[in-house]
């Protein structure tokens, strides 16, 4: 029959090939029915491109050729016919789903098991109306898995990465040492009573005796380790702090008898409440003339932190950093409180934790402070902190003293990762150089496509909108600083004076000396280097003079703030205020042959000029603006009139004027910001 494929195309035609069996071929058509090929309803003849000739399913052509990008129809095909006499709820095989923030209808489809078609009615049926191929807001999917009793759980960039970890083993498990973060107000002796704790000298090697970055150490009370982490109280290294609450354990919070509670003491309260970190308050200086820790106990009691001599539940321990007093109370304490967490981890497994802080050496390359959370840091391991890779080349405890291997809760400094990590990254040991190295690539790829995001250039419709408000000045920063907690507090800093009128942005941010690339970068943005703790090198300062880019330098970030500040400010756009000249009553109207009218008036205050803005007045109340045509005393033009002289003078549009009007003077004048 026709509709078989007969012609060039027939089976066993065009290339000698076998005829395929009749009876089993699934492209063989009914007699009279026609294929695409066949005659039966008005198609071509059969050929070459005929269901069994040249080019069709059964030719090597075709089973050579590779395999097209399925399109979304296609796949929705390829999913399968939909049950439409079924509910979706009943087709629903899984109870847990992973998936992607962001995720389509189509992949939340697939992985639910079902058709995206059912699953658009399904949003549909809920008010959402979206396509297979649109992406779904993470509440929305949450509410579709709730709806069809499916748990949903959000992958993070780590667990896309790495997989999601298997809950640990209770007989792997060991107790580890506590970890206790230091915070408090500026200047209440945070660091101080870590010094005296530790025996050892750490403030006067703090510039303006403020600490600058995160420390971490570890000591030893009644053979039990104890790990603390000093946060820098000043409220510019708020990020700094919020990111050491995230490692706590147990929370020190340190009160100075003689000031009471203070605006970052509430500071770290949020903070410490927000992490659900158990606190223990430390009620310093109590040698100071005027201390009243009764006082301090009652300040705390309006932040719900009720000491327990007042019925409450919050340790309070009367300490002095000097005289030492009340120190081992305040360790018994904090051990005390770490005993009831019962902290444990597993040891024996590749390691993971937290980017403590970082900083670039000049000999040493990248050093790294890392907090030990899971497994056992060894030296020798590949690892992957943030946009960073490398292999531990040396690894140091506080001291400076080389060590192998690290265990949960100890701080070590690690040399050997190709660039410096932000401080608060995540770290994880992985097997191979080559996991770590893609890992981290593809990390940096994410934060370019990020930031190139955020640097897209204004639109048309932003643009007008913007001339409408007043046009923005923006203050372009590169900063450049000894160790990437002090250049993210500073940014932090610096996008906190943010002014309506003035957008400061940070066009780079890094750690170590300034470069020649950093200079250009200033020159070519109109930029200004904000540098902390850092200098330029040989050639970057010729480059400096060569194109006098401004290059602020610093060691106490208060001072870096102050100055930035003050340029912020020197951007505004000058504020103008009115400034009343004088008065003048109009006595007579004149009418003048084609110059329309003159108004003789008399100037009963201050003094009236030519070049300002006039309004009319009415019975006190403002009626027209306008500007002065002219000012004559008698037949001569004047530049302006005093009090009690006669004058005419002739307005530009507004013309019904009345005798008895009063013409006010007025100029505006550039006035300096606070």
């Amino acid at each position: 029959p026709a509709g078989a494929g007969a012609g060039a195309g027939a089976p066993g035609g065009a290339r000698g090939r076998p005829p395929a069996p009749g009876g089993n071929s699934p492209y063989r058509q009914a007699p009279n029915r026609g294929g695409p090929g066949g005659p039966a309803r008005g198609g071509p003849p059969a050929g070459r491109g005929g269901p069994s000739g040249t080019g069709g399913p059964n030719s090597g052509k075709t089973r050579r050729k590779k395999k097209e990008k399925q399109s979304p129809a296609e796949q929705e095909l390829s999913r399968g016919p939909m049950r439409r006499d079924v509910p979706i709820e009943d087709q629903i095989t899984v109870e847990r789903v992973e998936v992607l923030s962001g995720v389509t209808v189509g992949e939340l489809a697939d992985k639910l098991g079902v058709g995206g078609a059912a699953l658009v009615k399904k949003l549909f049926e809920m008010g959402e109306m979206a396509t297979v191929q649109q992406s779904l807001p993470d509440d929305t999917v949450e509410i579709i898995g709730a709806d069809l009793g499916v748990a949903v759980h959000f992958l993070s960039e780590e667990e896309l990465e790495f997989g999601v970890e298997a809950p640990e083993d209770p007989e792997n498990l060991q107790s580890r040492a506590p970890v206790i973060t230091v915070m408090g107000h500026v200047d209440h002796g945070k660091t101080l009573l870590l010094d005296a704790i530790r025996s050892t000298d750490v403030v006067s090697g703090e510039a303006g005796g403020i600490t600058q970055h995160i420390g971490a150490y570890q000591i030893s009370k009644d053979d039990r380790a104890i790990t603390f982490i000093d946060t820098p109280g000043h409220e510019a290294f708020t990020a700094m702090r919020a990111r050491g609450a995230q490692v706590t354990d147990v929370a020190i919070l340190v009160v100075a008898a003689n000031d009471g509670v203070m605006p970052q003491t509430q500071e770290a309260i949020a903070h410490l409440k927000a992490a659900e970190v158990p606190v223990v308050v430390a009620i310093n200086k109590m040698d100071v003339e005027g201390a009243d820790p009764v006082k301090v106990k009652t300040q705390l009691t309006e932040h719900d932190l009720v000491a327990e001599d007042f019925g409450g539940d919050i340790p309070m321990v009367e300490v002095s950093a000097k005289t030492k007093q009340g120190l081992d109370d305040l360790l018994e304490v904090v051990l005390l409180q770490a005993d009831l967490l019962e902290l444990q981890a597993n040891p024996d497994k590749d390691a993971r934790g937290r980017v403590v802080e970082a900083h670039l050496d000049k000999g040493r390359g990248p050093v790294a402070t890392l907090l030990v959370q899971g497994g056992t840091l060894k030296r020798g391991d590949i690892l992957v902190a943030g946009t960073a890779d490398g292999k531990i080349r040396n690894m140091f405890n506080e001291h400076g003293e080389q060590v192998q291997e690290a265990e949960p809760s100890r701080p070590v400094q690690v040399i050997g990762l190709n660039e410096v990590p932000e401080a608060g990254d995540e770290f994880r040991v992985v097997s191979a150089e080559r996991l770590a190295r893609d890992v981290a690539e593809r990390r940096s790829a994410r934060d370019r496509r990020k930031e190139l995001a955020e640097r897209r250039p204004t639109t048309l419709e932003e643009f007008t909108s913007a001339v409408q408000a007043g046009d923005k000045a923006t203050l372009n920063v590169i900063i450049k600083a000894d160790v990437s907690g002090s250049a993210e507090a500073l940014e932090d800093a610096l996008v906190k004076l943010e002014l309506d009128e003035v957008q400061v942005r940070v066009i780079s941010k890094g750690v170590g000396a300034i470069t020649q690339g950093d200079v250009r970068l200033a020159e070519a943005s109109d930029a200004i280097i904000v540098a902390f703790n850092v200098r330029p090198g040989a050639n970057a300062r010729e480059e400096i003079d060569r194109s006098g880019v401004d290059l602020r330098t610093y060691r106490i970030i208060y001072e870096a703030i102050e100055d930035i500040e003050r340029a912020v400010k020197g951007l505004l756009a000058p504020e103008f205020r009115e400034q009343v000249l004088g008065e003048a009553e109009v006595r007579e109207v004149f009418k003048v042959p084609k110059a329309g009218f003159v108004f003789g008036c008399m100037v009963t205050r201050g003094e009236i000029r030519r070049d300002a803005g006039v309004r009319v007045i009415r019975e006190g109340v403002v009626i027209a603006e306008d500007k002065m045509t002219s000012l004559r005393r008698f037949k001569d033009d004047v530049r302006e009139v005093r009090e009690g002289f006669e004058c005419g003078i002739g307005l530009e549009k507004f013309q019904d004027v009345k005798e008895g009007d009063v013409f006010e003077a007025y100029e505006t004048v550039e006035v300096a910001r606070d």
